[in-house]
């Protein structure tokens, strides 16, 4: 009996010995001690500030004993966030974000950590050489529009744009059609977004934008031809075009087949602010 209660013992002690070990914060050779973790959603991407770029800005291993790589010798990569840590070191507490890099060619960078402070949320704003960036990453209408006339994968969209010259281009309108279910009133038949009303969407038109269903091998040219057809045909030709003053109008395109998320719709949305 005494040897089992004194071997009891050792497999509780043991035990409570295993959940201190991995539920004590950690601290490394130099004093940072990780104090907590957490998972980030939202936002994803981070740029270093601008006060920043010509700054050493260094990623560091998690023990923040060692220097991975400087982030301003890539200006052009996107930085996405996965995790959040708190770290105390000399009696501080620092938030870190863990962060890798992701170049215009598809090509990640190691991981590490990064000081908090020296980013900010957003894309790289040098659009001339990304392409195909997700709609919803965008933060506002400037951002959006600058991506627009920037981006080599864009040329198409910006040919759609100029057929509705009075029309300004909405990014809100482009991201609430993505994450919203258009309404429509059951007595006026008007259809409405949260910030939109009198809701205008051709699938007609809108299936030339979408190469997962439409023939990849179509030019520019030839899909703008398509598109002003269609347009024509649903009523929507040049001069009808000119009067949309008083709608804006969102679009969404990605030139590489098979690009789309599941809640991006690539097309042309029409629709009237609501005034609040």
């Amino acid at each position: 009996m005494k040897f089992k209660s004194l071997f009891s013992m050792i497999v509780a002690g043991t035990s409570l010995g295993i959940g201190m070990t991995m539920t004590m914060p950690s601290v490394s050779a130099n004093g940072y001690q990780r104090i907590k973790t957490s998972w980030e959603s939202s936002p994803t991407w981070f740029q270093v500030k601008s006060q920043y770029k010509h700054k050493k800005v260094y990623m560091w291993n998690s023990n923040h004993t060692k220097k991975i790589l400087q982030l301003n010798n890539y200006p052009n990569s996107n930085w996405n966030r996965n995790h959040t840590y708190t770290y105390k070191h000399n009696g501080k507490l620092s938030v870190y974000y863990g962060i890798s890099g992701w170049t215009p060619k598809n090509h990640y960078t190691r991981k590490g950590i990064v000081w908090g402070g020296y980013l900010r949320p957003g894309y790289n704003t040098n659009y001339k050489v990304w392409n195909n960036l997700q709609l919803g990453r965008f933060s506002n209408n400037q951002e959006y529009a600058k991506y627009i006339q920037e981006s080599p994968s864009q040329r198409f969209s910006k040919k759609v744009l100029k057929l509705f010259p009075n029309t300004p281009l909405s990014w809100k309108l482009s991201s609430e059609w993505s994450a919203f279910p258009i309404q429509t009133d059951p007595t006026t038949g008007i259809k409405s977004l949260p910030s939109f009303t009198d809701v205008i969407v051709l699938q007609s038109v809108n299936k030339y934008f979408d190469r997962a269903f439409y023939k990849n091998n179509v030019s520019d040219s030839q899909r703008l031809k398509l598109v002003k057809k269609a347009l024509d045909n649903a009523g929507y030709d040049q001069a009808k075009r000119n009067t949309l003053s008083d709608y804006q109008i969102g679009i969404f395109y990605y030139d590489k087949h098979h690009q789309e998320a599941v809640d991006e719709y690539p097309g042309i949305i029409l629709a009237k602010p609501i005034q609040k």
